[in-house]
């Protein structure tokens, strides 16, 4: 078995700008955007800080300028920082989640909800001794709140909860829920 000289982490990055540059190609009515976001799991001793790509499908139902649902893409890519726990390992993550967003729209203030899930790729499986996940391969479930403002609503900001687990493909499947701040802007 021939091994790679390369770092998983390494590896996760390499997928990531590969995924950034295909969908980089994206027609301009994409309307990419940017999403930092900073996360914590207090139960895991876990702070994530990561960086979204997100790109606009083209699905678009409702009305314009009242209730209206879109369905973006959104590239991820995370560092978790393990603050808890003996043998303490940081872990990068990538994954690309279809995400929904239910919109109120009709105001200078855009209210909304969103939620998504999506397969997630870690570069270690644990955390500590005592935050094993068993698997590198986990599914991403999450939904949020948030608003959108700004002359042409280019600017968000919003709270999600997002759940990690292997959905018992194997055990032991222990997860982490983080708590998670971002602001997304579009371009």
């Amino acid at each position: 078995m021939i091994r790679s000289a390369l770092p998983r982490s390494a590896k996760l990055l390499a997928a990531a700008l590969g995924a950034a540059t295909l969908f980089a190609a994206l027609p301009a009515q994409a309307d990419p955007s940017v999403r930092a976001i900073y996360g914590k799991d207090n139960k895991h001793g876990i702070e994530k800080y990561g960086v979204d790509l997100d790109f606009d499908s083209g699905f678009h139902w409702g009305n314009p300028e009242g209730w209206f649902v879109n369905l973006d893409w959104e590239v991820a890519l995370g560092q978790w920082r393990s603050t808890k726990g003996t043998n303490r390992q940081n872990i990068t993550e990538f994954g690309v989640t279809p995400l929904f967003r239910l919109e109120k729209r009709g105001g200078s203030w855009v209210p909304f909800i969103e939620a998504g899930v999506g397969p997630r790729l870690l570069s270690h499986v644990s955390t500590s001794n005592e935050h094993y996940f068993s698997t590198a391969f986990q599914f991403s479930d999450m939904i949020g709140v948030g608003v959108a403002f700004g002359s042409k609503q280019q600017f968000q900001m919003g709270y999600r909860f997002e759940h990690l687990s292997n959905a018992s493909i194997k055990r032991p499947n222990p997860g982490t829920d983080l708590n998670e701040l971002y602001l997304r802007y579009t371009f």
